[in-house]
């Protein structure tokens, strides 16, 4: 790891490239920041505005769908008073079935006693199964209690009426769930005849409503009056719960006040979580049945382009971030290359390599001329370390002849020493025959016969020679020598 900072210090291409990446980092990010901030509103409000748009088209597609149902309804409620017998009755309810594509059946029921002749619970209905139209009339069924048929009464007046789950008589071998549009129809006199009830099929209005996904991943609600749930993704919660009992409202306080909002027949969105996800839900009522709609579009399915953007684009950055590196890092090597050299020069300067001059350049920036000055200056400080050189050659070469001298003159007074300590012993020799002679004489000269008197003194004389040779010899021998 040290290394690996030494070696990245030692870089100054790779460093500068790394600060302009840097610099260059910062500017694209805070500018790409604003861009996405810009482009996530952008996409929000076109994610909004087609979440919207989808959820209005499906309102008006099941208002337009319950606008038909009223009004066949309404015109059987005006037909019926004037085609009161059984035959006729029936033939209308078939006709009314035929005509519409999403009406599951229609019924017809009497007041007592409307046709005496067919006792005083008397209904025909028609409804539609999967491959066939079934037209009965009966006059043993009891239906006075029957949501459908009480509600419309009391209220003297068609209405909607809550999903309801019901087996139709001799058809359905199992209760199903209905949604019904029913109205009482009257004589001229204002008398009450009966109803007629349009049933459509809850699965219908399920579809219907689970078909409205503007994302892959969206899904719908309905709720009814009293806010319990009409369509749910969880059938399990069908008409059993409520909007108000799916969320704790000391906890959830934006999912209850949305659900006010629905029952007071607002249209709005609201950010929420569900399913511990984010996620926006847009409501609009339908009108006709006071019912509401809500559309829960998960945030993933909303910004799911802008993510997919996002990554791209971060993909992008990050390589074009290594392509700018990569394409800085030659720039700013091939700018600082004369710096290299002249740092290579500088380390061969320093290790004593004089002679290796780096070449001239045609660059006329500031580093060309620092390249060309250095090289002024290598070259004069080469002449200079060469005319040392020289000298130190001369100087060497001088130092070996003197050493060669000093040698030869310390040789040369060993020589002397030697000569001298000879003739030392040399000159001791007739010093000592004189000396020995001269006591001869003198103790007992007129004893010692003239002859040996006469060998005495010529050896004496002889000695005394010698003594005077030995001495010139040794005076040249003194003269003084040189010496380092």
């Amino acid at each position: 790891m040290n290394r690996l900072v030494s070696n990245f210090r030692q870089h100054l291409s790779l460093r500068l490239g790394l600060m302009i990446v840097l610099v260059v980092t910062v500017a694209f990010s805070l500018l790409f920041g604003y861009l996405f901030f810009r482009c996530r509103q952008y996409i929000q409000r076109v994610a909004f505005n087609h979440a919207s748009q989808i959820l209005d088209n499906s309102v008006e597609r099941i208002n337009g769908v319950l606008a038909e149902t009223e009004a066949i309804t309404n015109f059987m409620a005006s037909t019926s008073p004037r085609n009161m017998t059984p035959d006729s009755l029936l033939a209308l309810t078939r006709q009314m079935v035929e005509k519409s594509t999403v009406m599951q059946g229609f019924t017809i029921a009497l007041e007592p006693n409307v046709l005496p002749h067919q006792g005083e619970r008397f209904t025909v209905y028609s409804y539609r199964t999967a491959d066939s139209l079934i037209s009965i009339e009966k006059n043993d069924y009891n239906y006075f209690d029957d949501p459908w048929y009480e509600t419309p009464v009391n209220k003297k007046t068609g209405c909607w009426l809550e999903p309801y789950q019901y087996t139709v008589p001799g058809i359905d071998k199992a209760p199903a769930w209905y949604f019904s549009y029913t109205i009482p129809f009257y004589d001229a006199n204002g008398r009450l005849l009966g109803v007629s009830c349009a049933d459509l099929s809850l699965r219908w209005l399920s579809q219907a409503v689970t078909d409205v996904k503007p994302f892959p991943h969206s899904s719908a609600i309905m709720v009814g009056h009293d806010g319990r749930y009409i369509v749910h993704p969880d059938t399990a919660k069908l008409i059993r719960e409520s909007i108000f009992s799916d969320a704790d409202p000391r906890v959830r306080n934006d999912i209850t006040t949305m659900g006010r909002a629905m029952l007071a027949g607002r249209s709005g969105m609201i950010e929420t979580i569900v399913d511990d996800n984010s996620a926006f839900i847009f409501y609009d009522p339908l009108e006709r049945t006071g019912w509401s709609i809500a559309l829960v579009c998960p945030e993933s399915d909303v910004f799911r382009r802008y993510n997919r953007l996002s990554y791209a684009v971060i993909a992008f950055i990050v390589v074009g971030q290594l392509l700018l590196l990569l394409f800085c890092y030659q720039i700013v090597r091939r700018a600082i290359q004369p710096l290299r050299q002249l740092d290579q020069q500088a380390r061969y300067i320093a290790d004593g390599q004089f002679d290796s001059l780096m070449p001239l350049t045609q660059r006329r920036d500031s580093i060309g001329r620092l390249t060309n000055s250095f090289f002024l200056m290598q070259q004069s400080l080469a002449t200079s370390v060469n005319d040392i050189r020289r000298v130190n050659q001369e100087l060497e070469q001088r130092n070996d002849e003197l050493t060669k001298a000093y040698h030869m003159t310390v040789e040369t007074n060993r020589k002397k020493a030697e000569f001298i300590k000879d003739m030392y012993h040399e000159i001791r020799t007739p010093l000592n025959i004189i000396s020995g002679f001269a006591q001869v004489l003198s103790a007992s000269i007129e004893s010692i016969p003239d002859e040996d008197v006469e060998d005495i003194t010529a050896r004496m004389k002889q000695s005394a020679g010698d003594i005077s040779r030995l001495t010139r010899e040794l005076s040249e021998t003194a003269k003084p020598t040189n010496t380092i």
